[in-house]
C-alpha cells in the first residue's frame, strides 16, 4: 500500500512515516503544501492519503481532500489538532474516510488507516453531524479495540491500554460492556461480544456462553455445566460444550 502524506510540519511528518513504514507501507512521498500535494497525486498512484487540515498557505488540506473526492478513487483521513466545530464541518463536507488526532501515537495511527480502508471499501464516509438534535453514541462510533499480533489494545479515555492475549483469562457480558478479566485485573469497555470474538483468534479464545467467552489456555476443569478457570465458574451449553472439547481435543 502506497500512502501520500500532506503535511507541513517536518517532525510530525517524519513521525508519521516512521510508523506507517512500521506498518509495512509505502509512505515515502511527502507533501508540505496544496501545490505539492496536487502535483503528486497527478504523478504517482497512491492507496491512500493522509491529510493535515492546517497547511502554509491560502490553500489547506481541507482543498486537497476536495480534490481527491472530484478526481481520484482514493480514501483519504484528515489529520487534525482541532477541536473547532466549523472547521471540523468543513472538513467533513469532503466527506473524509476517517480522521486522525494530533498528537497520534502508533495504536492510533493503525486505527485510522484500517478504518479508512476499510470504510472506503464498504462506500462509507463520515457525515456532517446535525448539529439541532443531542448526538446518540452508536456500538462503533469509533474504532474501541484492536488485535495486533499477540495483544489486544482497548480504548481507555484518549489512550490505548495493551492486553496481552495470553493473560486474558475470559470475558463477560453486561449489556452493552464487557468485563475483561486477566491475570492482573479487570477492564470494563463498551463493546459487544459479536465484535470481540470476531477479532480474536479461534485457536485460543472460545464463546461458550452468549454472555462469556474463555481463553482455551486458561481451563482448568470441564463438567457438565461449567468451565472452571481457576474457582471462577462459567456456564457453558450443551451444544458449546461439545464443540468446546472437540477444539480442545484438537488444540492439544
Amino acid at each position: 500500500m502506497k500512502i501520500l502524506i500532506v503535511e507541513d510540519e517536518n517532525i510530525i511528518a517524519k513521525h508519521l512515516q516512521f510508523t506507517l513504514t512500521g506498518f509495512g507501507y509505502n509512505a515515502n512521498d511527502v507533501a508540505t503544501d496544496y501545490a505539492s500535494a496536487i502535483e503528486l497525486l497527478k504523478s504517482n498512484s497512491y492507496d491512500l492519503a493522509i491529510l493535515d487540515i492546517n497547511l502554509n498557505g491560502y490553500q489547506t488540506g481541507i482543498d486537497v481532500g476536495e480534490y481527491i473526492k472530484e478526481n481520484l478513487d482514493i480514501p483519504f483521513l484528515f489529520l487534525t489538532s482541532h477541536e473547532d466545530m466549523a472547521i471540523v464541518n468543513a472538513a467533513l463536507k469532503t466527506s473524509p474516510n476517517a480522521f486522525l488526532n494530533k498528537p497520534f501515537q502508533k495504536i492510533t495511527v493503525y486505527t485510522a488507516v484500517k478504518l479508512a480502508f476499510e470504510s472506503f471499501k464498504e462506500g462509507n464516509v463520515l457525515e456532517e453531524p446535525d448539529l439541532s438534535e443531542p448526538a446518540v453514541q452508536t456500538e462503533r462510533d469509533e474504532l474501541d479495540t484492536t488485535v495486533i499480533k499477540d495483544a489486544l489494545f482497548i480504548k481507555e479515555k484518549h489512550m490505548f491500554t495493551k492486553i496481552m492475549l495470553a493473560d486474558l483469562l475470559y470475558i463477560r457480558s453486561d449489556d452493552n460492556y464487557l468485563e475483561l478479566h486477566t491475570t492482573k485485573k479487570k477492564y470494563t469497555i463498551r463493546e459487544t461480544m459479536k465484535n470481540m470474538i470476531s477479532q480474536l483468534p479461534p485457536n485460543l479464545f472460545f464463546r461458550v456462553h452468549k454472555s462469556f467467552i474463555i481463553n482455551l489456555n486458561a481451563i482448568t476443569a470441564i463438567n457438565y455445566i461449567h468451565v472452571m478457570i481457576d474457582d471462577i465458574e462459567i456456564p457453558i451449553t450443551s451444544d458449546n460444550r461439545t464443540e468446546l472439547l472437540s477444539k480442545i481435543k484438537t488444540f492439544s
